[in-house]
């Protein structure tokens, strides 16, 4: 992991974009699972994973739109 010190604007505006990515998408797990309490992790997990594929599926894919 990189210091703090070491990392560009732009990959910091990156990792802030992708946690509020996974923010978002946790929230929407958690909403279509019926709202109940326990299962924060999991959903952070599910979502985190979900975003890190699509981010994938991007860099290995520019010119195609993914669609998860």
């Amino acid at each position: 992991m990189k210091n703090r010190k070491n990392i560009k604007p732009a990959e910091l505006e990156a990792h802030s974009n992708s946690r509020e990515q996974i923010e978002l998408r946790a929230y929407y797990i958690w909403l279509t699972t019926g709202g109940g309490h326990g299962n924060n992790l999991d959903h952070w997990l599910q979502a985190e994973k979900e975003i890190t594929a699509r981010a994938s599926a991007v860099l290995t894919s520019p010119g195609k739109i993914i669609g998860i």
